[in-house]
């Protein structure tokens, strides 16, 4: 008879240790869509970078991602994202708390050899002057939704990167 409770025990403690791993699932995939459906402007943020006297600027709602959520914007960066076990390998970098940064660095002086840098955002520009003359579209129309500013940025820092390492 011991035998019996026991084993009715350890049944009922298994199944009720199996309910909670089911409902934390369920809480974290709630948070997780929670989280896709948030705005991704919040007032709280901008008021707390606005009532700190050091940050240097002004933050301000953009009209058009105001009231944009998280899985707007994410469809917007036009980017998959990579699956966590593709970071395995990769290299932790890390520099001792007490390295003195400069307080001053011009990458165009320190790598002349190195002329793109600096100079890709003006090619940029450039090439794409005629916006102005868009009468009827605007300048983010004419790139669509692909979100590519972060592209450009990508493409202007990486080539940045490469020069000073051969």
């Amino acid at each position: 008879m011991a035998e019996h409770h026991h084993r009715i025990r350890v049944y009922l403690a298994s199944a009720i240790l199996l309910l909670a791993v089911i409902n934390m699932g369920i809480a974290a995939e709630n948070l997780s869509q929670q989280k896709l459906t948030s705005r991704i402007l919040q007032n709280e943020i901008v008021k707390e970078v606005n009532e700190n006297q050091n940050a240097g600027w002004t933050a301000a709602f953009n009209d058009r991602f105001a009231n944009s959520t998280v899985a707007e914007f994410k469809r917007l960066l036009g980017v998959k994202p990579t699956p966590k076990n593709e970071f395995l390998g990769v290299p932790v970098v890390s520099h001792d708390i007490s390295l003195k940064l400069p307080k001053e660095f011009d990458a165009r002086t320190a790598w002349s050899q190195c002329s793109s840098i600096g100079r890709i955002l003006v090619e940029f520009i450039l090439n794409y002057a005629f916006r102005d003359s868009l009468k009827k579209h605007s300048f983010e129309a004419f790139l669509g939704h692909c979100g590519s500013c972060w592209a450009f940025g990508a493409v202007e820092s990486l080539s940045d990167r490469f020069c000073p390492q051969i």
